[in-house]
């Protein structure tokens, strides 16, 4: 038998809705986003391309060609990226070219460790290697994706995600050191996936730390924060570009100490506690809300015992009223803690068939969010000054989230921002099709930026609107499962700079594609806006169904809801 429905949002509205205490709360976990997206992101100046050229024989020695008689008088050496390129004469023929492979290794323009592709060669014929470690973290991403929920729905988002925090730190100061490119690959694939743990256990906390009315806030200070974690990554790359790769690694890791206030003040979310029978725990946090609220602490309490009361047996009443109902030993649990996994989301065709439009969203989302990063500096103008160019759009783009979320609702957030994205791209590939000068150079950049801002809100709503789909004991198995979506988009959107160079129309017309379908998938999902975050399995239900508002007791029709035609 399935746990009986709760209202959690009584509790978070008496506690005041958006207190000191939950806005503290949310913001401690927000702030992790610094420590994720440092790691996700540094590759792009880590491991930027430094100029280079084939080095010269070393001691001035000559060059030597199998069979060929060469004379300083006779031939002439071009050293060029990847080959060496030698004119030379011979009693055969005149200006005979030879090219051979850069025999003598390469001479970078910059210091030999201000990047992983200078430090261990990663050019040439071992150019793709220099973006493995990129593509390695993000397969590090879905199996962390794939695995990390299940300990946060199981254990907790509190120690699930300070455990993947401290993993990020140790892993990035471990990678800072790494003394051979295959060292460093693998401790990328670790960071993937500790790097998922920080991201999924912070979004479904935060989303769970308000009552319904509030929950817009997670969009604001989340798209506020990335906005600003993102623009400052543009001082740590311009100023340190003169350092070696393993220093900046180092500076980005120092954001993860951060860690330490993390673990001294963050509380387990209320929610988690109550859906899995934790309840002196989560009186303990309720009691401590009240006093950081400044509301009255009986009045809070009255409503907690009340919310608990409808899953549990009260062993009788005590005589003083503002006493507490709920001690230990006085209440036991009437029915079994469901837990889910993510076959239970398979078996319901309704919640089988948001998932899957969910993972295609996500998909896409990333699709387009990483292809544009990533692909920044092949923009007009200086790749430092694009790259924070498009970290300001998660601006704007929070701005548009809190003025539409609440207003027009979930689903018309989504689509806004997916035919945004859809249309930059659209636009900027039809104009670099048609026009090469420079004014069109300055269009395609001002379009992209149009789509980063679309692709950018796109991936805030879907943050914000996956968590609400899902019941509390499935909520981060369903994220995480969005997540593993999101990691093909990201492995594929790179691959965007190959199709251009065979079809330059082609990643614009498979990005505005991609965005447009999404935008028609979105209306078949159920619109959220206003409704309290479903805790069990029948309650999803409710997603689907208008509740009128001279309905009886909404506690009751939520007891008497069948998962079974979910």
């Amino acid at each position: 038998m399935a746990v009986k429905g709760t209202e959690v949002d009584t509790v978070l509205n008496a506690l005041g809705g958006k207190g000191l205490y939950q806005r503290v709360h949310h913001l401690l976990m927000a702030l992790t986003s610094f420590s994720a997206m440092y790691q996700l992101l540094d590759m792009i100046f880590i491991g930027r391309v430094i100029p280079h050229e084939c080095s010269a024989p070393p001691n001035g020695t000559d060059i030597t060609i199998p069979e060929v008689e060469l004379s300083p008088s006779n031939y002439t050496v071009e050293y060029g990226q990847c080959n060496i390129y030698i004119k030379y004469n011979t009693t055969i023929s005149i200006n005979t070219e030879h090219t051979l492979p850069c025999l003598y290794g390469m001479t970078y323009t910059e210091r030999k460790d201000a990047s992983i592709v200078s430090e261990f060669d990663l050019v040439c014929e071992r150019g793709a290697l220099g973006d493995l470690p990129q593509t390695l973290l993000i397969l590090g991403q879905a199996t962390g994706a794939l695995v990390l929920p299940f300990f946060s729905d199981r254990y907790g988002r509190k120690p699930t995600n300070i455990i993947s925090h401290a993993g990020i730190l140790g892993i990035g100061v471990a990678t800072a050191f790494s003394n051979s490119y295959i060292m460093f690959a693998i401790l990328r694939l670790l960071m993937g996936i500790v790097q998922q743990g920080v991201v999924l256990t912070s979004a479904t906390y935060t989303i769970e730390v308000y009552p319904t009315l509030y929950r817009r806030y997670v969009g604001i200070i989340g798209t506020v924060v990335r906005g600003i974690c993102l623009v400052s990554m543009t001082p740590f790359g311009y100023f340190l570009r003169m350092e070696s790769w393993r220093t900046q690694q180092l500076a980005f890791c120092s954001v993860s100490l951060y860690i330490i206030i993390e673990v001294i003040f963050l509380d387990e979310s209320l929610r988690w506690l109550i859906a899995n029978g934790k309840y002196d725990k989560a009186l303990k946090n309720v009691k401590k809300a009240a006093k950081w609220n400044k509301v009255d602490v009986n009045m809070v309490v009255d409503k907690f015992n009340e919310l608990v009361g409808w899953q549990t047996l009260i062993i009788p009443k005590p005589e003083k009223a503002n006493e507490l109902l709920l001690n230990e030993g006085e209440t036991k649990p009437l029915e079994k803690i469901e837990k889910y996994s993510l076959l239970d989301i398979l078996k319901r065709k309704k919640l089988a068939l948001n998932t899957f439009i969910l993972w295609y969203l996500w998909c896409t989302a990333a699709l387009s969010y990483f292809g544009l990063f990533f692909t920044s500096s092949s923009l007009v103008g200086d790749k430092y000054l694009n790259f924070f160019l498009y970290a300001l759009m998660e601006f704007p783009a929070g701005i548009i989230f809190v003025l539409i979320i609440d207003r027009f609702g979930r689903k018309k957030t989504l689509a806004t921002f997916f035919t945004l994205c859809g249309t930059g791209m659209i636009l900027a590939t039809i104009i670099k099709v048609t026009s090469d000068s420079y004014a069109a150079s300055i269009c395609i950049t001002i379009l992209s930026l149009v789509g980063k801002l679309g692709a950018g809100g796109a991936f805030s709503a879907c943050f914000f609107y996956t968590p609400e789909i899902f019941p509390t004991n499935l909520r981060n198995v369903g994220l995480g499962s969005a997540s593993i979506a999101a990691r093909v988009g990201g492995m594929l959107g790179p691959f965007s700079r190959l199709l251009a160079e065979h079809i330059a129309w082609g990643p614009g017309a498979v990005f505005g594609g991609c965005n447009l379908l999404a935008t028609l998938l979105i209306t078949i999902l159920p619109e959220t806006k206003g409704k309290e975050l479903p805790q069990t399995m029948a309650e999803v239900k409710l997603l689907y169904k208008k509740i009128p508002d001279d309905s009886t007791d909404k506690k009751t029709k939520i007891f008497t809801v069948d998962s079974s035609d979910l």
